[in-house]
């Protein structure tokens, strides 16, 4: 039996990329990333949001000893518990930036946190919308085999704390929208073939009628920037599981074929245009002297579609992730040596930027 790892302040930031932005999973092309999450409660106890502190400090310390008391065997690695609220604001922005927690635990007060294995693929949010939020997140399109892994880890705990259950209802949560399964699929999908066609509006709406709802990059309450696009199941109650995960994995499989065909389309009628669109993105990352995040996000788009079409061959998808991900605020003040109240973070994000695609020139040109 293995006991979580446990950081009551600090934080250890792995200079490494995410699993869920390595860019090698099935259909990464189209899909960054999949994330199967699945909230839980405990029964007879207030949701957070009503709770007192002394409850959230109960909770929080029932939960981390069934999570010390999970077997390495089940997921290759311990897991590691971060106590959220001793965490500095950079730290706390940093995982937020890597999708471990969310923007709610941020804003959240009493005893809260996070565990997750090595790689941070599995992790259990504490004492945020709700008592637990099971997630896992992978590269590319990976539903069942995600499913099959928080199935697991909420069998385990289940049978070791009691869940807040109606017989009618199902799992109770927080927020009425996420009674029955608890469970919430989405894929973060790049789209820019169906936005350049002008078709994007009537794929999203047709998404929408078969019940999956669209959300920007960080997900809930974030914008569209970039191209990218998170669509997820809508209902939660009503079915199990399994049936949830088809229906929304169907009509992510349509929203690939259709973004494949606009490519195709942009390849055959439009290779000039969209050749320049690329080049142009790419003059501009190589020489800008200021760059902020969302014009980041949409000018590395311009050059991933180009890298996947086979029109720009200097960099990689996975390249561009790491670009991505390193520019990112909180990544940026931390890779950059930054202060916290530092201003000119639109700077140092271009001067990264050029540093890191000269370096790739050189290197190409030495190979």
């Amino acid at each position: 039996m293995s006991g979580v790892k446990r950081r009551s302040g600090g934080l250890n930031l792995y200079g490494q990329l995410p699993v869920w932005f390595h860019n090698d999973g099935p259909h990464s092309d189209v899909v960054i990333s999949t994330r199967v999450r699945l909230a839980r409660n405990l029964e007879g106890r207030k949701f957070p949001r009503f709770a007192s502190g002394r409850d959230k400090q109960k909770i929080f310390n029932e939960a981390a000893a069934v999570m010390s008391g999970v077997p390495k065997r089940l997921f290759g690695s311990e897991f590691e518990l971060v106590k959220f609220g001793r965490l500095r604001k950079l730290e706390q922005q940093f995982l937020i930036e890597e999708r471990l927690v969310s923007a709610d635990l941020l804003r959240g007060d009493g005893e809260r946190g996070v565990a997750s294995e090595n790689e941070r693929r599995i992790s259990v949010m504490i004492n945020e919308e709700d008592h637990l939020r099971l997630q896992g997140m992978d590269s590319g399109f990976r539903t069942f085999e995600l499913f099959h892994k928080i199935d697991l880890l909420d069998d385990y705990i289940g049978n070791r704390l009691k869940y807040a259950y109606d017989g009618r209802l199902g799992f109770l949560t927080s927020c009425p929208t996420n009674c029955g399964t608890g469970l919430r699929l989405s894929c973060l999908l790049h789209l820019p073939g169906l936005v350049l066609t002008k078709a994007i509006d009537a794929v999203l709406q047709g998404a929408s009628q078969m019940g999956c709802a669209t959300r920007g990059f960080f997900g809930e309450n974030s914008e569209v920037v970039g191209n990218f696009f998170q669509l997820s199941n809508q209902a939660t109650m009503g079915a199990h599981e399994k049936e949830f995960i088809e229906s929304t994995e169907k009509v992510i499989r349509e929203v690939i074929s259709h973004e494949r065909k606009a490519r195709e389309r942009l390849l055959q009628d439009a290779h000039l245009e969209l050749s320049d669109k690329v080049f142009r993105s790419l003059g501009i990352l190589t020489h800008a002297r200021t760059l902020s995040f969302s014009e980041l996000l949409n000018l590395t788009s311009a050059l991933r579609i180009g890298v996947e079409c086979g029109i720009y061959e200097g960099i990689s998808a996975e390249e561009l992730n790491k670009m991505i991900m390193v520019c990112m605020p909180a990544h940026l003040h931390i890779h950059r040596s930054l202060e916290e109240a530092e201003t000119d973070l639109d700077i140092s994000r271009a001067d990264l930027v050029r540093n890191l695609l000269t370096k790739k020139k050189r290197s190409k040109k030495i190979n």
